[in-house]
C-alpha cells in the first residue's frame, strides 16, 4: 500500500520523532516542499518559490549508499554536501566519492554566474552561457582568459595559455619567459606547419624544411645578435635582381647596401675581399724556394708543358668543369714562381754572357788598337 502524506499531515508530524518510521511501501508526498532536517519549521518558506525538496540543518547532505555486493556492478557510494564542516571551512557545494575518499567536483561560495555551462550542443563555457566552441572560455574581471598546466608530481612546474585583445601567449610560469607569442592581427600563414614537417613562413605550400615567402617584389629573413659589439644583424634576401632572374643577396644592416650577390647565372659579386682556407699544395707552392726541392729544368718544364697542353702544377682547366679556385690558386703561384726562377736562372746566365762578350770585346778592342798602332808604323 502506498502511503499518500499531505502537507496538513506533514505539518501535524511531531518535530523530533522519538523513534524511527518505517515505510514498507512506496511514500508519496503531495506538498510543494519536503523539508529535511531538524531545523525544519510549521509554515517552512518554499525554495524560491519553487516546489521541491529542502535539506535543512547546520551541516547538510545527501547521500547515495549502494548496497552491491557483487564486485561484477558498480559500488561505490557518493554524498552531495553543503559546505565544509570543519571550523573555518570552505562554503562550497560538493561531489564526495566516499568509497574511493575523494571530492572530484567543488564548486565554492560566490562563484560568479556561468562558472560552468553546457548548451544544448554539448559545448562547455566556462565564464559565458553562449558558448560557440566545444570548449569556450571568458574572463570578465581579468580581461584574458587563462589555462593554466600544471605539473604536481615531483618539482612543480606550470605553463600558461593566455588569449586577449592583445593576442596569444604561452607563458612558463615556473621559468618567467614567454616563449611564444602571436600578437593581435597577425597575417595569414604567419607560421605554418605542412604534414611532411616543412614550415612555412608566410605560405601554406612549404616545399622545403623552411620557406620564407612573401607577396613582394623581395623576401628576406633577419639573423640577429642583440650583443654584438658593432652590427647586430645580417639579412638574407632573394629578389628579382636587376635582370629579372633571380638574386640572392647576404647583408649587414649597416646602411652600405648587400656585401655579396649571387645571380641565377652563378655570378657572385662581392663588395669586399675573398679569403678561402688556401690549398693543400699538393703542387709544393713555396715549397718550390727550399733547397731539396728537385725542380725540373727550364727545358724539362717547356716539354712536359707542351706535352699536356697545361702547366704541370696546375694541371687540366676544362670548358665548363668545376674548378677548385683555392687549388688553382695554389698551382698558379706555383707556376709563377717557377717561372720567376727560371727567369731569373736566364738572368744570370745572360749577365754571365754578356760579362763574357763584354770582355770579348774589350779584348777584340785591344787587338784592333794593335794592329792599328802597328799599320801606322809601317
Amino acid at each position: 500500500m502506498k502511503h499518500v502524506l499531505s502537507a496538513a499531515t506533514i505539518a501535524l508530524l511531531p518535530a523530533a520523532a522519538s523513534a524511527d518510521e518505517l515505510f514498507v511501501d512506496d511514500v508519496i508526498v503531495r506538498s510543494n516542499l519536503l523539508c529535511v532536517g531538524v531545523e525544519c519549521a510549521d509554515g517552512e518558506p518554499l525554495i524560491d518559490g519553487s516546489h521541491g525538496l529542502k535539506v535543512k540543518y547546520i551541516n547538510t547532505a545527501i547521500q547515495f549508499d549502494d548496497t552491491t555486493t557483487s564486485t561484477v556492478f558498480p559500488t561505490h557510494d557518493w554524498q552531495l554536501m553543503a559546505n565544509e564542516t570543519t571550523q573555518n571551512g570552505r562554503d562550497a557545494f560538493i561531489l564526495s566519492d566516499l568509497t574511493a575518499g575523494t571530492r572530484p567536483f567543488w564548486v565554492l561560495g560566490d562563484a560568479p554566474d556561468n562558472s560552468l555551462y553546457v548548451d544544448h550542443r554539448g559545448y562547455l563555457g566556462l565564464g559565458t552561457s553562449m558558448p560557440q566552441a566545444d570548449l569556450h572560455i571568458t574572463n570578465k574581471i581579468l580581461g584574458q582568459a587563462f589555462i593554466r598546466l600544471e605539473e604536481s608530481f615531483g618539482a612543480p612546474y606550470s605553463w600558461d595559455v593566455i588569449g586577449s585583445s592583445s593576442g596569444f601567449v604561452v607563458s612558463d610560469v615556473t621559468g618567467g619567459t614567454l616563449p611564444v607569442i602571436v600578437l593581435s592581427g597577425a597575417p595569414d600563414l604567419s607560421l605554418y606547419i605542412a604534414a611532411d614537417g616543412n614550415v612555412g613562413l608566410g605560405t601554406s605550400a612549404p616545399d622545403a624544411p623552411l620557406e620564407v615567402s612573401s607577396d613582394d617584389t623581395y623576401s628576406f629573413f633577419r639573423v640577429t645578435a642583440q650583443q654584438a659589439a658593432i652590427n647586430q644583424s645580417a639579412d638574407i634576401t632573394f629578389t628579382g635582381g636587376p635582370l629579372g632572374t633571380g638574386e640572392l643577396r647576404y647583408n649587414i644592416v649597416d646602411g652600405d647596401g648587400p656585401e655579396m650577390r649571387l645571380n641565377a647565372e652563378g655570378d657572385m659579386r662581392l663588395t669586399g675581399t675573398l679569403t678561402t682556407g688556401g690549398p693543400t699544395c699538393d703542387s709544393g707552392c713555396d715549397a718550390v724556394f727550399d733547397a731539396g726541392f728537385e725542380r725540373l729544368s727550364v727545358t724539362d718544364h717547356a716539354a712536359l708543358m707542351w706535352k699536356n697542353g697545361h702547366l704541370p702544377a696546375v694541371g687540366p682547366t676544362r670548358p665548363d668543369a668545376p674548378m677548385n679556385v683555392s687549388e688553382k690558386m695554389g698551382a698558379m703561384l706555383n707556376e709563377l714562381e717557377h717561372a720567376h726562377i727560371y727567369i731569373d736562372t736566364l738572368h744570370r746566365e745572360n749577365a754571365a754572357q754578356e760579362a763574357r762578350i763584354d770582355a770579348q770585346s774589350a779584348q777584340i778592342a785591344a787587338l784592333t788598337a794593335r794592329l792599328d798602332a802597328l799599320e801606322g808604323a809601317d
